[in-house]
């Protein structure tokens, strides 16, 4: 019996030992350390951390790229938070869609109003965009990249005859655009959107017709970056990159109810970035024999081919990313400018610089 009484109280010590062992503390949860950026010219801005549309205390936050997907990694999320992608930190190409669900891809589009991308979501995630395809996707963090639909053709055909409907056609992310302000001190132009492939640049342009007293004909300037060099050319009164190395000068003349444009070309001799009318003279035109331009509209909405072959015969190749500017004028006298800006106490013209445009191959 004694035997028995001491082997109970031996296994009674050894239980009381148990449980006063220490447990192993838990791993510290890893201190947040923001998105992972890229050098793209694609970016996210919205509500999200410390965007604030752009103003925030850290802007933009600036995708990577791989093969042509633009990501932002490691980003969290609120469920309140909405946010866009958008090209080279400005509105022209900013992408908006409706969220589907978490790993899935979605269509996204760039064409005004509809609501920004609303996920709804709290954690941490992956953010993507494949400009292609017109589509983007949020990913669980660190999880497989989503499977895109076909990108297709690349654009469909543009036709100079007036017609407008196969500009509606081109795929998002083929081409540029800029929407005019309202407020802008030549506020006349409107819209317009630039497409170019290995052949021909292509322009649509709106413009409001109430800015045009003189409906027969009207001067159209369209100031072309074409080596997509910032540091030659000039221009500053127009955009602030002060770049354009040519000018196309014509006018739009209204043919019954169908526009015609005619323009010669005229290089900048001025000196670089600088201002002031410093185009080659009348007696200059590089195009003596015939224009590199190809138009067809009507009142307020007109479209135009530029012919890159002839500007290359010349001395002025378009390089794969230039740029692009214009402005409509009453007599002689700019009422319209695209791109442009509302005015600031800092920017009392509302300058801004020129269009960007990728060439499509």
């Amino acid at each position: 019996m004694a035997i028995a009484a001491m082997f109970a109280v031996a296994c009674s010590k050894d239980d009381d030992n148990k449980k006063d062992d220490p447990k192993p503390d838990d791993p510290p949860t890893p201190e947040y350390t923001g998105p992972v950026e890229g050098t793209s010219e694609w970016s996210v801005v919205g509500t999200l951390l410390e965007s604030n549309w752009g103003s925030g205390a850290h802007g933009d936050y600036v995708c990577a790229e791989s093969d042509g997907v633009f990501v932002l990694k490691n980003v969290k999320l609120v469920a309140t938070d909405e946010f866009k992608f958008r090209q080279n930190k400005a509105w022209d190409n900013a992408y908006k869609g409706v969220f589907a669900s978490l790993g899935a891809a979605f269509d996204v589009d760039n064409e005004p109003g509809g609501d920004n991308i609303k996920p709804g979501l709290d954690g941490i995630y992956d953010l993507y965009l494949n400009v292609a395809s017109a589509q983007a996707a949020i990913v669980a963090k660190d999880g497989a990249a989503p499977s895109w639909k076909p990108a297709g053709p690349v654009a469909a055909a543009i036709t100079i005859d007036g017609d407008f409907a196969d500009w509606a056609a081109l795929k998002a992310g083929t081409f540029s655009q800029t929407y005019g302000d309202e407020d802008a001190t030549h506020p006349a132009l409107t819209h317009c959107k630039v497409y170019a492939d290995a052949e021909k640049v292509y322009v649509y342009v709106e413009w409001d017709m109430e800015f045009i007293e003189d409906t027969a004909w009207v001067p159209f300037h369209c100031y072309i970056n074409t080596d997509g060099n910032e540091a030659t050319g000039g221009y500053a009164d127009q955009f602030s990159d002060a770049c354009s190395d040519i000018l196309l000068e014509g006018a739009v003349y209204a043919d019954n109810e169908i526009c015609s444009y005619w323009s010669g070309g005229y290089p900048w001799i001025g000196e670089a970035n600088a201002s002031g009318w410093g185009w080659a003279p009348d007696t200059d035109n590089v195009f003596p024999d015939d224009s590199p331009t190809e138009g067809a509209g009507v009142d307020g909405k007109y479209e135009f081919s530029i012919d890159r072959q002839m500007f290359a015969a010349v001395g002025f190749p378009f390089a794969d990313v230039f740029s692009i500017g214009f402005d409509i004028q009453q007599n002689w006298s700019s009422v319209g400018i695209l791109p442009n800006a509302a005015p600031t106490e800092d920017n009392a013209a509302g300058v801004v610089a020129s269009l960007k445009v990728t060439t499509q191959k």
